[in-house]
């Protein structure tokens, strides 16, 4: 006997970030200013299940080195740096722990809730992000925006000017990381 059908699935694949496709911001507040800083370099990979009514995420890590954080203003880049503890954690960590609430909204465009470890200054915390998952040519792009505050992560909001001017607790991470 011979059995066959067709799975509107593709095999489950691992892709990897695509920096020069990708942008993750950090704003925060001061006393003088709003700021902002860019990562230029993303690194990590999703393992993902696609399908035209789900995206499957099964795995997804990230890691952004924190000199990859620019201000464009090396004193303020810095005290970012310092205040990070650079020197003992020169990387920021992402683990995905799990996806809930997905929604579809088109064909291959998705909300849905994400859990996952995010390790900042050497200090682990569970975060919830809603994210936006498309699937595009090649992969997937997925975007989204968070605050929290830096001192839930043992972080000292950084200051300058001999403590004149200081930057607020809270920040917010915004993103859209391509994977090929």
């Amino acid at each position: 006997m011979l059995l066959s059908f067709s799975v509107d699935k593709e095999a489950i694949r691992i892709y990897k970030t695509n920096s020069a496709q990708s942008t993750m911001k950090i704003l925060g507040t001061s006393t003088l200013h709003d700021w902002e800083m860019k990562a230029d370099d993303l690194q990590g990979t999703v393992d993902a299940e696609i399908a035209s009514e789900s995206i499957n995420i099964k795995e997804l890590k990230l890691t952004v080195q924190v000199e990859a954080l620019k201000s464009g203003k090396g004193p303020m880049d810095a005290n970012a740096y310092k205040a990070l503890k650079k020197d003992k954690y020169p990387k920021i960590f992402y683990e995905l722990i799990s996806v809930s609430e997905q929604k579809k909204v088109t064909n291959g465009h998705f909300k849905m809730q994400s859990r996952g470890k995010l390790t900042v200054a050497g200090k682990e915390r569970i975060v919830n992000v809603p994210i936006d998952v498309k699937q595009k040519d090649q992969g997937l792009e997925i975007s989204g925006v968070t605050s929290f505050n830096m001192s839930s992560f043992d972080v000292e909001a950084p200051s300058f000017m001999m403590g004149a001017v200081t930057t607020g607790d809270k920040i917010t991470i915004q993103f859209t990381i391509n994977y090929n």
